[in-house]
């Protein structure tokens, strides 16, 4: 059962305390060291998996009748919208909540009635904007000049259908501040797709999965967590076990289609889905892209880059298949969402960073890919 996830308003303005917390723990996000000497070694370890790692930004909530019931109610991979004069400036996952007067007071002193913002919680795919508040209301069913207010859950059924009809918030975010209008996702297909379980697709066990091993090692070693489908996951290559590197669970939220568990690899982060990957080798270029296509109908306003895989040769093919009217029209535009890559450039990629022993950059994989347009 896809997990329902909640969002929250936090306001961030009001004065110069506010800005500079905002400045120091947001925008500044903090380091597991840092926080790790206040914090027990539990909450050490969670906050550890869930961004292998990562830097935090941070944000907290003063003791207070309403304060507590939302924050006592927040769970990971729940939404947060940082507000600020009109405007959302943030939208980040939560990653994990703690009541710790002690960091609290580390970070940000106390207020000036001797209070800090002890109900804290910790925040991952943070991502910085300027949305104005209206345009936004229109997709939550709010009037244009509502305004939230202090620290606030927004109503679980405009959540619902905000996240069901036009997927995750950090996209549909993303596309808003570009001008662009939202895409409703198709119910009707999306009812169709989420009833198939497992696709009976015949995989090559050579450079398939060769390429797949890849994809999973350079996922790992951009400390995201890596999912390939179910089927797949007994898989070895060169002695290196599939099951051993991956998810066993995918994470199912309201705003992820459970049809993307079918993608040969799948990058995440969290709750968030980073990217995709179909690798294309005995099946045909057909059969991979109507996946994709399958996918981006199912989430049209999301923002992760989707990949073909495929050898050099089959170049012109992937580029052929994604110039088609069905899959270049103004609604999927996959001519423009889904880029190609060779197994030379993936092979490339593996080899340099698995010899330097360095963490991976998705935009380095980016930079390889081809495009149609």
């Amino acid at each position: 059962m896809s997990k329902t996830r909640k969002i929250f308003f936090v306001m961030a303005g009001g004065g110069h305390e506010t800005d500079q917390h905002y400045h120091d723990t947001i925008k500044n996000r903090r380091s597991l060291d840092e926080i790790e000497k206040f914090i027990n070694p539990e909450e050490t370890e969670q906050l550890r998996n869930y961004a292998h790692g990562r830097s935090y930004a941070a944000w907290g909530a003063v003791p207070g009748t309403n304060n507590i019931r939302n924050w006592e109610v927040m769970e990971p991979g729940d939404y947060v919208m940082v507000y600020r004069k009109g405007k959302i400036i943030l939208a980040a996952e939560i990653a994990l909540k703690v009541r710790n007067e002690n960091l609290a007071h580390h970070f940000w002193q106390k207020d000036e009635n001797g209070k800090t913002w002890e109900y804290m919680y910790f925040m991952t795919n943070d991502v910085a904007l300027n949305v104005s508040m209206s345009r936004l209301n229109k997709y939550l069913g709010y009037e244009e000049n509502y305004h939230p207010q202090g620290f606030m859950a927004m109503k679980q059924d405009r959540v619902d259908r905000l996240l069901s009809v036009y997927g995750d918030l950090v996209s549909l975010l993303e596309k808003l501040e570009k001008g662009e209008e939202l895409e409703e996702i198709e119910f009707e297909r999306k009812k169709i797709v989420s009833e198939i379980i497992e696709e009976k697709t015949a995989k090559a066990p050579t450079e398939h999965t060769e390429m797949q091993w890849r994809l999973i090692r350079l996922g790992i070693m951009s400390s995201f967590d890596v999912w390939v489908p179910a089927g797949d996951q007994a898989r070895e290559f060169d002695g290196h076990k599939f099951r051993d590197h991956v998810m066993k669970e995918f994470q199912e939220t309201i705003d992820v289609p459970t049809y993307i568990k079918n993608i040969d690899t799948v990058w995440k982060l969290g709750h968030s889905i980073k990217s995709a990957f179909e690798i294309e080798h005995s099946t045909s270029i057909y059969s991979g892209i109507l996946r994709l296509s399958d996918l981006r109908t199912l989430t049209p306003n999301s923002t992760y880059p989707l990949f073909i895989v495929a050898s050099r040769e089959r170049k012109s093919k992937v580029f052929e298949q994604l110039r088609r009217p069905t899959f270049a029209s103004s609604y999927l535009s996959l001519d423009q969402a889904v880029k190609y890559l060779s197994y030379d450039a993936v092979r490339k990629l593996d080899n340099e960073h698995k010899e330097k022993q360095t963490q991976f950059d998705i935009d380095w994989l980016t930079k390889e890919a081809e495009s149609v347009v």
